[in-house]
């Protein structure tokens, strides 16, 4: 019998063995060399089944995906993210409501200014908002009031309503201002400028906050976060006291 690479070349029975491809087939007792291009015909339709399966597997994600959509607020872009520490907030935030173009929303859960002291970090930012108003922007201002703490639990509660004075200084300048629902704690301290610039966390607008306190704040500039805000804050429960 012929060895195996000396057994001559046989263009007949052509044939795959599906249990052992790639080893010489034994056909009427003689051992034949497989043929290079059964070899590379085997390969192709391994690697086509293979993008058969592929192709079904991404197809039957898609369908689902169509079934169950992702929520499109997730992972909103942003050109860019500043954060603001303690003394930083100040002038980045007062220079953004100097340069503001078309609007302001404010929601500040405490604005603590005292009216014989206007060189005050805090008064300089409720008087920003003033001053954005007679620009022409469009600005609204909501404060905090809650149920005094000291007083829960007694008959006839006595409503707090924080930020007085910088309540009347905005409303005698004309600035559309607001205080909350006395049913729920508006904790927040978030400004939305020109639709696109968004600055919150957890410095509120007194002299503590801006000069003493360790506070950390960010500045996120993005379309997408600013409107996802502005929607939840225009639903926010307001009113103007009598």
């Amino acid at each position: 019998m012929s060895s195996y690479f000396s057994v001559p070349y046989i263009t007949q029975d052509f044939r795959l063995d599906p249990l052992n491809r790639h080893s010489p087939v034994q056909y009427q007792g003689e051992v034949k060399k497989p043929d290079a291009h059964l070899v590379i015909m085997k390969k192709y339709f391994k690697i086509h089944r293979m993008s058969l399966v592929k192709i079904f597997i991404i197809t039957g994600i898609l369908f689902i995906h169509s079934l169950f959509p992702v929520n499109a607020s997730f992972g909103l872009p942003a050109d860019d993210v500043t954060p603001l520490v303690d003394d930083e907030y100040y002038p980045q935030v007062h220079q953004a409501l100097t340069t503001a173009k078309k609007s302001v929303f404010c929601v500040m859960y405490t604005a603590d200014i005292n009216p014989k002291y206007k060189q005050g970090w805090e008064y300089n930012l409720v008087y920003d908002l003033i001053n954005a108003h007679r620009r022409g922007l469009e600005v609204t201002a909501i404060f905090d009031q809650n149920t005094m703490f000291w007083e829960e639990g007694k008959k006839g509660k006595e409503i707090e309503r924080r930020s007085s004075f910088a309540y009347e200084l905005l409303r005698k300048n004309g600035v559309p201002v607001y205080y909350d629902s006395s049913d729920q704690v508006t904790h927040s301290k978030i400004l939305v400028i020109d639709n696109y610039i968004t600055i919150l966390g957890s410095t509120n607008w007194t002299y503590s906050a801006l000069k003493k306190n360790h506070e950390a704040s960010v500045m996120i500039r993005s379309q997408g976060v600013a409107e996802t805000f502005l929607e939840k804050l225009r639903a926010i429960s307001k009113y103007q006291p009598k």
